[in-house]
């Protein structure tokens, strides 16, 4: 199924494809069929790793902050999390407000490519006409870099994705066979969640434990350093600034948490 869903990237129209363009043909999309080879050999290693090259369609980058779309291209780690709705009165662990009721791992650079790919450069895999469901949270995935980080939620029955960044979120509905194509890939690795605070592994900053890590850490290091010359020319005394403009909500979806 997995490899199905990345047979579906390969061959789908460029991102610069119109979503409103897209909406009458992708009406009643749960009855595709499947016509594609099921031989992906031909995929090697550096072929998939190139599909992160690929930049996050316009449609999506509009709607979100640009850190939020950053933290996604740019992830460090991406950790998966299997969420529910959050009881009433619960006191159990959370994840941007839903509750979490199991740990699907880290994902490998496949599946991190695969998601990537599939959720956010494809244009012809969103719908832009409005769903009449349910939105039911089923899989949360945190696409980490350095200290931040910007959740994705997956959902069905109602084929949607919703991107949490900064109290706030944006919601797209998607392809039925795409979104359901990873949840069950996903929840395949369903482990018990446990707390790493619990256990005190939260660390404040890396440390490296040898050569290669304290390499990759100079490396990064001296990528960043023209970027922080910023802190050489600000002024030397506060200056005053007028009071931030009221800002409205980038979400357009009412979840219920």
């Amino acid at each position: 199924m997995f490899k199905r869903l990345l047979l579906l990237l390969l061959t789908a129209a460029p991102a610069a494809y119109a979503i409103d363009d897209a909406a009458k043909e992708l009406q009643g999309f749960e009855a595709y069929a499947d016509i594609l080879p099921g031989d992906t050999a031909f995929l090697s290693t550096p072929a998939k790793k190139a599909f992160r090259q690929k930049s996050i369609i316009p449609a999506i980058t509009s709607a979100i902050p640009e850190a939020a779309a950053y933290n996604i291209s740019n992830a460090e780690q991406v950790f998966c999390y299997q969420v529910t709705k959050r009881p009433k009165d619960y006191t159990g662990y959370t994840l941007s407000s839903f509750a979490i009721t199991g740990y699907c791992g880290e994902l490998d650079a496949s599946n991190t490519v695969t998601a990537y790919e599939a959720l956010f450069t494809q244009g012809p895999n969103l719908i832009s006409t409005q769903a009449n469901c349910r939105i039911e949270p089923r899989i949360m995935l945190r696409f980490a870099r350095g200290v931040d980080y910007t959740d994705v939620l997956l959902s069905l029955p109602c084929p949607s994705f919703t991107v949490f960044y900064g109290g706030k979120y944006k919601a797209f509905n998607i392809k039925q066979g795409v979104i359901s194509d990873l949840i069950t890939q996903f929840e395949k690795n369903k482990q018990p969640f446990n707390s790493p605070t619990l256990l005190k592994q939260t660390a404040a900053n890396g440390t490296a434990t040898n050569d290669k890590e304290a390499d990759e850490l100079e490396k990064k290091q001296k990528e960043l350093e023209p970027q922080m010359k910023w802190k050489q020319s600000a002024p030397a005394a506060e200056t005053e600034t007028p009071a931030p403009k009221p800002q409205t909500g980038w979400g357009s979806l009412k979840l219920r948490m």
